[in-house]
């Protein structure tokens, strides 16, 4: 290694950094032909520098981990605000205007992943079906007339709020 590519401990975290940041989105041949161009670092060097990089991520992830939810809950909130005061020119020529307009789709939607993630409500939507006796005995319900319904409902009250003597073993048996 010549003398002339050292680099102080600042300019390489700097570059780790980097490089940290292209692994997200960029190939490996990607990343060597920008070192090479860039820094004029060889194969080998490069190769160093992705090294360390993915070093960095899993201590970056590792704390993450640690933070649980509250980490992607301020992301998200982030996002949130930058949706918000989202920038938007309107108009043409030397009429342009820049103003500020929520966009309120990317808002919903960034609010519908912060209450998936918190729990508030589930992520997937699932279908209940209702199959065997139970899917005979709610056909049967249906097909009661108003004042049987009416009957059926009110003996059911009884039952769920403990109302009902007959089913507490207290049904008086007549003399």
């Amino acid at each position: 290694m010549s003398g002339e590519n050292k680099v102080d401990s600042k300019t390489k975290q700097e570059r780790v950094h980097e490089v940290g940041l292209m692994l997200r989105r960029k190939s490996i041949p990607y990343i060597l032909n920008y070192i090479k161009q860039e820094w004029g670092l060889e194969k080998v060097q490069a190769y160093n520098y992705i090294k360390e990089a993915r070093v960095e991520w899993e201590k970056y992830f590792s704390q993450v981990k640690k933070c649980g939810k509250s980490y992607y809950v301020s992301q998200l909130r982030d996002l949130k605000d930058q949706a918000f005061g989202r920038a938007t020119v309107i108009g043409r020529g030397d009429s342009k205007m820049v103003v500020t307009v929520p966009d309120l789709n990317l808002v919903f939607e960034i609010t519908k992943e912060e209450a998936k993630l918190m729990g508030i409500y589930p992520s997937e939507k699932h279908d209940v079906n209702v199959k065997g006796k139970i899917e005979g005995k709610v056909e049967n319900i249906l097909k009661l007339e108003e004042g049987e319904l009416d009957k059926f409902i009110e003996v059911l009250t009884k039952r769920e709020t403990g109302t009902d003597d007959s089913i507490n073993g207290k049904e008086e048996k007549g003399n």
